[in-house]
């Protein structure tokens, strides 16, 4: 056992002697290192990363880029190469998306002649080194950055353009339109700016990486109840008309599509056969009026309970959703064949002091009656069950 044990310590004292001792690498890893080293010496020497490498001498008074020999603005870029809706809230019109992207930005003062450096391209360095903008998010509820705020790296590449990543958790507000509900789709922005630079020293731009632009891979980008159809990208500019509060919005647009199936199956499809079973009871011949009434309003009892489960997922909107619509027409031919069983009761009622051909002639009509009810208010069940299942189809 003890045998064991050396020989175990002899193994890993000789793995990191073989990282720590200089002997052990390349020769050209050595030269490499000496070359990146006396890089980082002179670039940051007297570089000031509290100071931004923006250009702000220019004429506010005159249309953006008046000089095409002059400098030009300051160029930030947004790269979305990820994204992954979390949760979608409906009554909050909230959607939490999860997000990567890559944000890219010029500085001048960290470009360098490659050949000075034995062709060393790019730097990376703590991020805390160099200069960086401070992107804001527009129209947002919350933003959480996952990145560590101590170990964030970037990439600063010889002509001076700095290279980073950023994982975000953003929950947007997301104005939802619930009028074809649960066969609704969404469309939400995410918004990126920078606020604190005037317009005209600043230009944003943003790209989608070409990889997700895939409806195959925009599967894996939803959730269980949403999936995810479409996803654009542009620059909005946001003005106020007096030419000095106007900014630019990196944009991008994501289009979200709600999976009905649970909706068909735990509220439509046992609507139906509610409806359909209480229809038949309430018209049932032999049954007394008394239990008739029980079966409708045990129905309209239910109606109202799945009524409620609806109007708590949904927004307080003033547009009536399609499945609302549809509980609330089940709820009324309900009510429709209570009300014809109470009248023909009371027909029944009204006849039946007169003479016994009158009351024949009352026992076969109310069976026509009961039949010819039934035929036709389970045909309306049928329709508005048929209405709901064609827009599922047709969506």
């Amino acid at each position: 056992m003890i045998h064991k044990m050396l020989y175990f310590c002899f193994l890993i004292q000789t793995f990191f002697c073989f990282y720590e001792n200089d002997f052990y690498y390349a020769p050209t890893v050595n030269q490499f290192l000496k070359n990146q080293k006396k890089l980082a010496n002179d670039l940051f020497d007297g570089y000031d990363a509290t100071i931004a490498p923006i250009y702000s001498q220019f004429d506010l008074s005159k249309p953006v880029d008046y000089d095409p020999m002059g400098p030009k603005r300051f160029n930030y870029s947004i790269f979305l190469y990820f994204l992954k809706i979390v949760e979608v809230i409906e009554p909050e019109e909230k959607v939490s998306v999860i997000l990567e992207i890559a944000e890219t930005w010029y500085d001048a003062r960290l470009a360098w002649d490659p050949t000075l450096y034995n062709d060393i391209r790019i730097l990376y360095v703590r991020q805390e080194r160099v200069w960086s903008p401070t992107i804001s998010s527009f129209k947002i509820n919350d933003m959480i950055d996952f990145r560590d705020q101590d170990f964030r790296m970037v990439g600063v590449d010889y002509r001076g353009h700095i290279n980073s990543t950023v994982s975000l958790k953003m929950s947007l507000n997301c104005p939802l339109d619930v009028t074809k509900f649960p066969f609704d789709s969404q469309t939400c922005v995410i918004q990126f700016s920078l606020p604190l630079f005037a317009f005209k020293f600043t230009q944003l731009f943003n790209q989608i990486y070409h990889g997700i632009l895939d409806e195959n891979v925009w599967k894996g980008m939803g959730n269980s109840e949403w999936d995810l159809v479409n996803l654009t990208n542009r620059v909005d500019i946001l003005s106020y008309g007096d030419g000095f509060g106007d900014f630019q919005l990196a944009t991008f647009e994501i289009k979200i599509r709600r999976n009905p199936m649970y909706y068909l199956y735990m509220i439509v499809l046992p609507s139906f056969i509610i409806n359909t079973l209480s229809i038949i009871g309430v018209f049932m011949r032999k049954s007394d009026r008394m239990s008739k009434l029980n079966v409708g309003l045990t129905n309209i009892m239910t109606m109202t309970f799945i009524l409620g489960v609806m109007a708590d997922k949904i927004p307080k909107t003033g547009s009536i959703p399609l499945l609302g619509i549809h509980i609330v027409v089940n709820l009324f031919i309900t009510v429709a064949a209570i009300g014809i069983t109470v009248l023909i009761g009371k027909f029944k009622k009204s006849v039946s002091k007169k003479s016994m051909m009158s009351q024949k002639m009352m026992r076969t009509l109310e069976d026509w009656l009961d039949i010819i009810c039934m035929v036709v208010l389970e045909g309306a069940i049928f329709a508005n069950f048929f209405v709901i299942i064609g827009f599922w189809i047709w969506s």
